[in-house]
């Protein structure tokens, strides 16, 4: 009888640490026994303990982000309907790939002296109503030294690389692009236009073989340049097409996007940057929002104009003011200039001028003047209103455009000159062209200087000198980016500016 006193108690015993020891359980109203997380003391499957034993036996626990779903019987079993799920629903869309529990469900070992109900079968069910698979494939991560910021899941690494070539095409020519992509060096350039001397990614890309659930896998080449043009980004801007638009004007008036850039976001309407628009076509113009960072150099050769310091004069008492007789023709020179430029997906970050050559000296003009007092008088010569220009939307290159949109190279807030002798007229500001200013060169012409950053300090009446400073660069009234929208008026009518400016002698953009 002593004896079969202390096998009972040693029996209790035995129960108890395996309790302590493996996680607590608990009685339903029917008094049967469920097994329970002992960490959070719940489970989300209910999994009764049939017995316990005094040889221990491996469990596989199964969690999904932390939560205990339940113990699982036969892990093969389980391996089994799932790969059978695999080959009846996803082998067609992912070839000879293993699937597997989700990125948030994993499986730990346990040790347990009980016997637990068997519930694969509901295990596998909670599995596959919460669509809980993953994929093992490639797994593309994007790091810097403070670490792995992104990553996408990939299906075939081959399409990763294509689309990484269709990306990188937005901001280097194509017939560039694959020379520097092998390796081959660069002639120097010795012609007007540019030329991209190197480029590469400011961030680590590597790529491992890795689970991925299977909503989160990258199945073709057009969903990862999708990607890498706007990494988690789904806001898109569209641009509706209307008369007489071109793409060059499109993208002036959308983040000043290139041609080239707009065919590449809409490679289903356009085919050609040279292509005539159609009126309605929507098109994609929203700008980059990438998860890497593209850095191309570039050197770019152009022809800048220059002229005299300013013409030589001979007064004349005998002639009103409003009087001059050309002795010699004023003739603007030109130069080679090469600078080297930096731009970061797209967007020119700094830019510096390393040389210049003469092509050809500039011819002072020699002017005879009336000196009887007619002031205000223009010389009929223009400069540009910037240092560095560029034309970034030329005459018209949209319906309601009469004039040149023109920016500062190299200073994107720069100083803003007046192109001629003049008085000013206006200096106010409107919705439309924010803070402008407005000359009257008393010879017929007006010239209109618009999105200025402020209100110039120069009142109406004021009296301005050819190349004398009236304000700064600015995005005020409407605007994409800091620019000057210049207008040349005659007798009242606007003018194309590059009626009377050589505007092929400096860069259309």
């Amino acid at each position: 009888m002593k004896t079969l006193k202390n096998v009972i108690a040693l029996a209790v015993c035995l129960i108890l640490s395996v309790i302590i020891t493996f996680g607590l359980r608990y009685l339903d109203d029917q008094n049967r026994i469920f097994v329970v997380d002992a960490k959070n003391n719940t489970s989300l499957l209910r999994q009764e303990i049939n017995s316990y034993q005094s040889e221990a036996r491996l469990y596989y626990k199964l969690f999904h982000s932390g939560e205990l779903i339940g113990y699982i019987s036969d892990l093969d079993y389980l391996e089994n309907k799932i790969q059978a799920v695999y080959e009846e629903e996803y082998a067609s869309i992912y070839p000879d790939k293993k699937m597997t529990l989700g990125e948030e469900y994993y499986i730990s070992e346990e040790v347990a002296y009980f016997t637990a109900e068997d519930i694969d079968d509901e295990i596998f069910d909670y599995l596959y109503d919460h669509r809980a698979f993953g994929i093992e494939t490639n797994i593309i991560e994007f790091s810097t030294q403070d670490g792995v910021y992104a990553s996408i899941a990939v299906l075939d690494l081959a399409d990763f690389e294509k689309a990484m070539d269709r990306f990188l095409l937005n901001f280097i020519p194509e017939e560039e692009y694959w020379p520097l992509k092998n390796g081959q060096k660069q002639e120097t350039i010795d012609d007007v236009g540019s030329r991209v001397t190197g480029y590469r990614i400011d961030e680590n890309i590597n790529s491992q073989i890795g689970v991925a659930d299977i909503d989160r896998v990258y199945t073709d080449e057009d969903e990862i340049f999708e990607y890498l043009c706007y990494g988690d980004n789904e806001e898109r801007q569209y641009y509706t097409v209307v008369e007489g638009d071109t793409l060059q004007g499109v993208g002036a008036q959308n983040g000043d996007l290139s041609p080239r850039q707009l065919m590449l976001l809409n490679e289903d309407k356009i085919y050609s940057v040279d292509q005539v628009l159609e009126v309605g076509m929507e098109l994609n113009v929203t700008y980059f929002t990438s998860p890497i960072t593209v850095i191309v150099n570039i050197n770019q050769l152009s022809i800048r104009s220059t002229t005299s310091d300013s013409p030589l004069y001979i007064e004349d008492e005998s002639l009103y003011s409003n009087v001059r007789e050309v002795v010699q023709e004023e003739e603007t020179g030109s130069e080679y200039v090469l600078s080297e430029e930096v731009w970061v997906n797209g967007v020119l970050l700094r830019g510096e001028e390393v040389s210049s050559s003469v092509i050809e000296e500039p011819v002072q003009a020699i002017i005879r003047v009336g000196t009887r007092p007619l002031p205000y008088e223009g010389t009929g010569v223009f400069m540009w209103p910037v240092e560095n220009p560029v034309i970034t939307c030329g005459w018209a290159c949209y319906p309601g455009h009469p004039a040149t949109d023109v920016i500062n190279e190299y200073s994107r807030y720069g100083e803003i000159y007046a192109a001629d002798n003049g008085e000013v007229i206006a200096n106010n500001y409107s919705s439309s062209g924010g803070y402008y200013i407005e000359i009257d060169h008393h010879n017929g012409f007006v010239t209109y200087y618009g999105h200025m950053s402020h209100q110039s300090d120069l009142n109406v009446g004021d009296v301005v000198t050819k190349g004398q400073y009236i304000g700064d660069i600015g995005t005020t009234g409407i605007t994409t980016g800091p620019h000057v929208h210049f207008e040349i008026r005659v007798n009242g009518e606007r003018r194309d500016p590059c009626e009377y400016m050589d505007c092929d002698a400096i860069e259309w953009r």
